[in-house]
């Protein structure tokens, strides 16, 4: 890739001044397979020149580069306002907003084109900085002892029920050694604020859990079915076993399987319980409610409040997109956002001021310190964030 030549359309573009040509080259670079090193590049030079390096531009190229962006295939959001028109307050008269697109970073900035004014230096206090989560979780095991699996060395770790369970570099895995013990053992495997953990169950079923969840299963499986009770969010590569279907338990959702992937959203301070279908097929079910049956690409929504289990298309990649070592917003309030940086930089958040009636939409690492995201949320600036000891003020 030509840094200097990404470099320069990126500017030709902001200044209003790109050729139809140089349009045409920017989107066939936007819509390379290989954007993820277009994605670094443009990523670090934010980071190096921050958006006073760029010009605003007329409304008219905005409208343009909308279409620059909605002809890549590969089903690229687009940022969304949760009021009809976004004011200049809210987005800041002459700020750029920055919209990090699956795997691409794309650039709008809003008002009319005014004349150059003197530069005055302004002294703002610095983005918050927080390491990002780890992989670390506890065990409780069926005599209610605990064991810290992210100092326990590898090796045996127990002998529970009929399953050897074992620790292999980061990850749990129980082997069964008896499939019909005499005492059904339950174990729980729990992650904190700022934790995430994989453990292989006895029947093979591999489950990805997130920050703030926890698990309890048996440690060998018997009867009729495989039962499972989650809270928080993990996402699970089911077994196939025709004869013991998998089910998970969640604040009232009940999710029937016999082999797929799927992805389950119950935390407490979530508005619903969202399961999605990644492949296979599964059965959703809840209290007074019919039975859904999801195909993939769909997922099955509860809200909190009661209501009606419902069914639609879901967006995939972002509802998955922290399994994937990615965090990812398309088109979430922030609100939504803050709830999730608690969990995974394992951070408290208050609010000063109301919070702003914007959708966001971007994508970072999730290895990525917290500087770098709530930097990137900064350069729309309809927000800005302090922080006092462990908690993030949003302003």
């Amino acid at each position: 890739m030509d840094q200097n030549r990404i470099n320069y359309l990126l500017k030709r573009f902001a200044e209003g001044s790109i050729t139809g040509d140089e349009k045409v080259e920017l989107e066939m670079l936007l819509s390379r397979p290989d954007r993820d090193e277009l994605v670094d590049y443009v990523t670090g030079m934010i980071e190096r020149e921050g958006v006073s390096g760029y010009q605003e531009i007329q409304n008219s190229h905005t409208d343009t580069f909308g279409k620059i962006i909605s002809s890549d295939k590969s089903g690229i959001p687009v940022i969304r306002s949760a009021s009809p028109r976004i004011n200049r307050y809210q987005i800041g008269a002459a700020a750029s907003v920055v919209l990090l697109i699956t795997a691409g970073i794309f650039f709008f900035f809003s008002g009319n084109k005014k004349e150059e004014t003197p530069k005055v230096a302004v002294t703002r206090k610095a983005i918050p900085e927080k390491d990002p989560g780890r992989n670390t979780a506890v065990l409780t095991l069926g005599d209610n002892s605990m064991v810290e699996l992210d100092s326990a060395g590898n090796g045996l770790i127990s002998t529970q029920g009929g399953s050897q369970v074992q620790l292999a570099h980061g990850q749990l895995a129980y082997q069964a050694q008896n499939d019909d013990p005499n005492t059904i053992i339950y174990n729980k495997i729990s992650t904190p604020r700022g934790g995430e953990f994989t453990v292989t169950l006895s029947d093979g079923t591999k489950v990805w859990l997130n920050a703030s969840s926890s698990l309890r299963f048996p440690t060998v499986f018997t009867g009729n079915k495989r039962e499972v009770e989650l809270t928080g969010e993990a996402y699970m590569e089911v077994a196939e076993n025709s004869k013991q279907p998998f089910e998970v338990k969640i604040k009232g959702v009940n999710v029937a399987v016999l082999g797929t992937e799927f992805n389950i959203n119950g935390y407490e301070d979530e508005e619903e319980v969202v399961t999605t279908l990644v492949s296979g097929r599964v059965r959703v079910s809840a209290t007074n409610n019919s039975d859904q049956l999801l195909q993939p690409g769909e997922h099955a929504v509860l809200s909190n409040q009661g209501g009606n289990l419902f069914v639609e298309k879901a967006d995939v990649a972002e509802e998955t997109a922290w399994k994937n070592g990615r965090t990812y917003f398309n088109g979430a309030n922030i609100k939504q956002i803050m709830r999730q940086i608690s969990r995974w930089y394992n951070v408290d958040v208050v609010y000063k001021g109301n919070a702003v009636n914007m959708d966001f939409t971007c994508t970072v690492s999730r290895k990525d310190k917290l500087s770098k995201l709530l930097g990137l949320l900064e350069l729309t600036g309809a927000v800005e964030f302090t922080m006092e000891n462990n908690t993030i003020i949003v302003h």
